[in-house]
């Protein structure tokens, strides 16, 4: 049988660079590795891979991903939202990155290559800690336990935070992008983490509102017993507690309100009202207690003026008995 050495030669082509396409969409661009442990921008690769489903293109170091991210049109800006990439650009000169799995009030959820920390709400690393006699214990409680998130608080903020990459939606085409991720079928469409109040309305005194501000101080007088509060959600889609009539007693009261967003993400926000102690006096009051006042004061200096004379009035007739007396 004649070989055909050319078509041969086209097959093995074609298929190797098949196989080559195939790998390239699940291959990291970035090394494990590098001068300070396991790469950041390796790490936050494989977690928005394994986590979200998304195939990031090879940006370069930390520092430059939100600028890379922007320019190939994703998703970004300054709101920390769960299912994103959170960089940093204070961390270190090349800067930090890591995978944001979910924001709650000031602290967020992060994949991060300086751990992943222990999932301490995990039951059996809850009940080897308790059990632990020593830090030798301790250690092995920490081996065991699963891993997880770690967490950070948006404020006051240690790392400077340039802002996050939102992957709940990804470009369909990108100049750096990967067949996955040219492809329709990866754009994710999640439910929405949006947890943030709009505004808050208030039947007495007013809230100079900003939703990544989280607690607010106002006082009121004494005669306000009562306050309604309206919180105005920015997602229709999201829930509130805490919107209502409350009573208020004199000194602190704290109202807590609890935004939850359609794809569970919890924010917390505290409102401390002071209600006014003092309570003024009705003027009739006021009156009644000053001429009382003046009654009194007006009868003890007529007792010392009779206590006066009356010593005076002793004092000549002793003097008189005296001079009788020579």
């Amino acid at each position: 049988m004649k070989i055909n050495l050319k078509k041969i030669i086209i097959f093995l082509f074609v298929i190797n660079i098949l196989s080559i396409n195939q790998v390239s969409a699940i291959n990291n661009p970035y090394k494990q590795s590098g001068p300070y442990g396991t790469n950041c921008t390796w790490y936050a690769w494989k977690m928005a891979y394994e986590k979200a489903g998304v195939t990031l293109p090879g940006w370069g170091n930390a520092k430059q991903w939100y600028s890379d991210a922007k320019n190939a049109g994703y998703s970004v800006g300054t709101t920390p939202k769960a299912n994103s990439i959170i960089v940093w650009g204070g961390w270190t000169s090349y800067g930090h990155v890591g995978y944001v799995e979910k924001v709650s009030g000031n602290t967020l959820y992060v994949w991060d290559s300086t751990g992943p920390c222990i999932d301490k709400t995990d039951q059996a690393y809850i009940d080897c800690m308790a059990h632990s006699v020593s830090e030798d214990t301790d250690r092995l409680c920490k081996e065991k336990a699963p891993k997880g998130a770690c967490e950070y608080t948006i404020s006051p903020d240690r790392y400077g935070i340039t802002g996050y990459i939102y992957l709940n939606s990804v470009p369909k085409r990108s100049s750096l992008g990967t067949k996955k991720q040219n492809s329709p079928e990866t754009v994710i469409e999640k439910k929405s983490n949006n947890a943030n109040i709009k505004d808050i309305k208030l039947s007495n005194g007013k809230i100079e509102f900003n939703k990544d501000i989280l607690e607010y101080t106002i006082d009121v007088k004494n005669k306000i017993n009562k306050i309604t509060v309206n919180a105005i959600l920015e997602d229709s889609k999201a829930k509130i507690e805490g919107n209502g009539e409350y009573n208020l007693k004199a000194g602190i009261n704290e109202i807590k309100l609890t935004v939850q967003a359609e794809d569970g993400t919890l924010k917390n926000y505290k409102i401390k009202i002071i209600r006014d102690i003092k309570e003024k006096l009705p003027r009739k009051k006021l009156k009644t207690n000053y001429t009382n006042l003046i009654i009194i004061i007006t009868i003890d200096i007529i007792i010392i003026l009779i206590t006066i004379i009356t010593l005076i009035v002793i004092h000549k007739n002793h003097k008189k008995n005296k001079k009788s007396m020579e």
